[in-house]
């Protein structure tokens, strides 16, 4: 049995609203793999889980679980992923070590825990560390689809129905100028596809990772692992690259010497025509992003958790909607989103 001590949790002050979790939760759960706990604390937290650095008797861990009932599947389902992962050879994959989903009722993992950290820069020689990690993640499952403008068209008719679904599910948070936002933004992104019908490309259906966007660690010897996989799904392998370039903010240089990298190891994509299908990718982003924030924004609300980070952050895909429509559409959702603040008081 483990001695009897006090677990002492250290949340940053933006997350005080968490209630810590029971020290004999804890106990129990690292019972099960015979180790002692000696100390923990906060490492992160995602939408809707947190993650602990547990210090053992043995050894260092991360402990994640989730915050609500809800998210008990994706806890479960992302070691699924990353053993699948490992299992094809990955190597920069954070194993599993326990499942649980009797002590913690929301589902818990313990996982090998990196000793790395987040660059506020990605360098020359770890974004071409990334291309080859991101097409060996995509190598592991794919299938080529001939006409890879339909990929495209397919992205149009997602934004379609997740704006429809947000309005649908969220007619509390959803206000006109909102509503008439998605609406032209739809229309003016169908114009651009077209206008664009002469494009030829292939396109390519994978595994993917699901987020990479800071959910990366570099270690001490320069060695890139990827965590939080629970968003893996099978999908368009543009989207997952476009995102990890947007979100990170790569430069046109250094785009071109990812997508080069990556073609070279990936042959199928050497026949995709990255920098002409650029726009269609990015352009969408933000749209999605607000969606995805107001989604959240209820989940925070209904949950009790930190509304006003996601309206900081529904704010921000507002203002990137500048860069890729008119003047009218983006003034419009702008508009949309300070009447919601103002509604919920934030």
């Amino acid at each position: 049995m483990f001695k009897s001590f006090t677990l002492k949790i250290h949340f940053m002050k933006s997350n005080s609203y968490l209630q810590m979790i029971p020290d004999e939760k804890i106990q129990q759960l690292f019972e099960k793999i015979g180790e002692s706990i000696l100390n923990s604390s906060f490492l992160g937290k995602g939408e809707a889980s947190i993650v602990l650095k547990i210090t053992t008797n043995q050894n260092t861990y991360a402990l994640k679980t989730a915050l609500y009932p809800k998210r008990k599947e994706k806890i479960l389902k992302e070691a699924d992923f990353r053993n699948f992962f490992l299992n094809k050879g990955l190597s920069y994959v954070p194993k599993p070590v326990f499942v649980d989903s009797e002590i913690f009722p929301n589902g818990a993992v313990i996982y090998e825990f990196v000793n790395g950290k987040k660059p506020d820069v990605i360098s020359t020689d770890n974004l071409r560390q990334f291309a080859q990690i991101i097409s060996e993640i995509h190598k592991t499952k794919y299938e080529i689809i001939e006409d890879g403008f339909s990929q495209i068209l397919k992205t149009y008719n997602f934004l379609d129905k997740t704006t429809k679904k947000i309005i649908s599910r969220f007619p509390h948070l959803v206000n006109t100028s909102i509503e008439l936002a998605f609406e032209n933004a739809l229309k003016e992104y169908k114009q651009m596809i077209d206008n664009a019908q002469d494009i030829s490309t292939i396109g390519v259906n994978a595994q993917l990772h699901g987020d990479l966007s800071d959910n990366f660690v570099i270690d001490d010897e320069n060695k890139i692992w990827l965590i939080d996989w629970e968003n893996s799904e099978y999908g368009d392998i543009l989207e997952e690259i476009y995102w990890f370039l947007f979100v990170n903010r790569i430069k046109s240089e250094d785009k071109s010497l990812f997508y080069k990298e990556y073609q070279k190891r990936f042959i199928p994509a050497q026949k995709i025509k990255f920098e002409e299908l650029e726009i269609f990718y990015y352009s969408v982003t933000p749209v999605f992003n607000f969606c995805w924030g107001l989604d959240q924004l209820a989940m925070n609300i209904e949950q009790n958790l930190e509304p006003e980070r996601k309206l900081r952050d529904m704010a921000k895909s507002a203002n990137g909607w500048k860069q890729y429509f008119s003047d009218s559409t983006s003034l419009m959702i702008i508009k949309g989103t300070k009447t919601l603040k103002e509604k919920l008081g934030k």
